[in-house]
């Protein structure tokens, strides 16, 4: 996605959340993550770590559900092991919406890195997932 969007921070009265955009379902995930993690810190100061990849394995009902259960995962490995994931190697089938890969990425450490907003969950609320020229999805987080 050479000079095209990839996050956008959208308002809500409670909450957070974002749109996120990526020419394949990837992609798109990829960035949802991104904007996820983003809200809890300064992504691009975390450095990867050996010991920092995780496989993920996930199959869900909808498109809707899996993006749900992928941030929701991104979230448990924040919450669980400080863990910030910033490189995605998966693959989204669409057929079964199922996702497969490995996530590498590095600790959150408070005393060096920049503490944001702690999400509590992801919603439902206002979820959008749809392709035009490129794919889009929009998500609001419980903070």
């Amino acid at each position: 996605m050479e000079k095209k969007e990839k996050i956008k921070y959208i308002e809500h009265p409670s909450d957070v959340g974002f749109e996120a955009y990526g020419d394949t379902l990837e992609e798109l995930f990829a960035n949802a993550a991104i904007a996820t993690y983003s809200f809890m810190t300064d992504v691009d100061e975390i450095e990867e770590e050996e010991g920092g990849e995780r496989e993920v394995a996930i199959k869900s009902e909808d498109l809707y559900s899996l993006m749900f259960d992928w941030l929701d995962e991104m979230i448990f490995f924040f919450e669980s092991e400080s863990l910030v994931m910033k490189k995605f190697d998966i693959e989204v089938n669409l057929s079964n919406f199922s996702m497969s890969g490995k996530c590498k990425g590095g600790i959150f450490d408070p005393s060096k890195h920049e503490s944001g907003i702690i999400i509590k969950a992801v919603t439902y609320n206002m979820m959008e997932i749809k392709k035009n020229e490129v794919w889009k999805a929009r998500v609001v987080l419980d903070v």
